[in-house]
């Protein structure tokens, strides 16, 4: 069978293949997003930054694709900021927290929906 009769769009990755494509498209965005600040070092131990990429993990993750976000949170910024073991222990200690304290949610479908209509008016324009 040839290349160009082969549809691939019809087949979409599950399982272990769906989480490391999830992870290198997280690991994309917060690395444009790391860009834009100054001293990207810094952000390793900013507990807003851990905030903010435990809300985008939060709003990305779908509960059927049984994904762990903690874990998931863990190795973006393993990955990011070459964490060791105890800095690990430090950051599930803080994403703990967030979470106990009720700082990490959704974004809610209102908010969504605003969004998606100041696109659609600013495209119309």
């Amino acid at each position: 069978m040839s290349e160009s009769r082969l549809d691939t769009s019809l087949i979409s990755p599950k399982n272990v293949l769906k989480k490391q494509q999830l992870l290198q498209d997280l690991l994309v965005l917060l690395r444009a997003k790391i860009a834009e600040y100054p001293a990207t070092h810094n952000l390793k131990g900013c507990n807003e930054f851990l905030l903010y990429v435990t809300k985008v993990v939060e709003n990305s993750v779908v509960k059927k694709q049984k994904i762990d976000k903690k874990q998931l949170v863990l190795d973006v910024f393993k990955i990011l900021f070459n964490l060791q073991p105890p800095e690990l222990l430090v950051l599930d200690a803080s994403i703990e927290f967030l979470h106990s304290n009720g700082l990490i949610s959704k974004v809610k479908v209102v908010k969504k929906f605003v969004g998606f209509l100041k696109k659609k008016l600013n495209y119309l324009l």
